[in-house]
């Protein structure tokens, strides 16, 4: 809403005009009050609005969080829902693969590649393997975060076996007692879920997959 004050003309008397300069602060007092209902300056907040339009919006100083445009929605922490995420006529798309094949040249001489650490939940929501040599690449998995997925797909023109096994403390429960998941041959895939063992650490159960051994 527009503010109206009275304009003082130059050939106006200053002591004459002094009950227009007094309500046209008095104006300007009364609508700054008004906004500081909404916006509070010493705090930097915005609060009580009830409808916002904007073309862009930005949240993050040093470090962006939350970025939308005309063209994008980037989300760029994590996000923790407390509700459903309903998708009506959208897709979801996975897109989080390790940049890095996990291959017996990838691993060296090791022919063993540790996937997460210790300290730190694996990275990557798919990882893509094979193996070139006739010794088994080892892939040790770590520990996840509860409700993590992982993909591993043998993507590689190759026959060698890549192994799967627990890292850590064994978090991989399999049937029948096994240890390891066995990979070996270009397509097939194996797909696990870390769920909680009751006690708040995560194990990891195969949740689908395709051609992969267990033993």
């Amino acid at each position: 809403m527009a503010i109206s004050v009275t304009e003082i003309l130059g050939t106006d008397s200053l002591s004459g005009s002094r009950i227009v300069i007094n309500d046209n602060f008095n104006i300007l007092a009364s609508e700054i009050n008004a906004m500081e209902v909404y916006f509070n300056p010493s705090a930097g907040t915005i609060t009580n609005l009830q409808d916002v339009k904007t073309e862009a919006l930005r949240v993050g100083l040093s470090t962006i969080l939350l970025d939308i445009n005309a063209s994008t929605f980037d989300i760029l922490t994590n996000v923790r829902m407390t509700g459903n995420l309903r998708l009506d006529g959208g897709g979801l798309l996975r897109d989080d693969v390790d940049p890095n094949t996990l291959t017996d040249v990838f691993a060296g001489p090791s022919l063993t590649i540790d996937i997460g650490t210790s300290t730190a939940f694996p990275p990557y929501t798919i990882e893509r393997v094979g193996n070139s040599a006739t010794t088994p690449l080892t892939l040790s998995l770590f520990e996840g975060a509860i409700g993590q997925e992982i993909f591993f797909m043998y993507s590689e023109a190759t026959t060698g076996s890549v192994d799967i096994v627990g890292g850590g403390g064994n978090p991989l429960i399999l049937n029948g007692g096994g240890t390891t998941v066995t990979l070996d041959a270009q397509g097939q895939s194996v797909h696990l879920l870390c769920i909680d063992n009751g006690t708040g650490n995560g194990d990891w159960y195969i949740a689908g997959g395709d051609g992969y051994t267990i033993s």
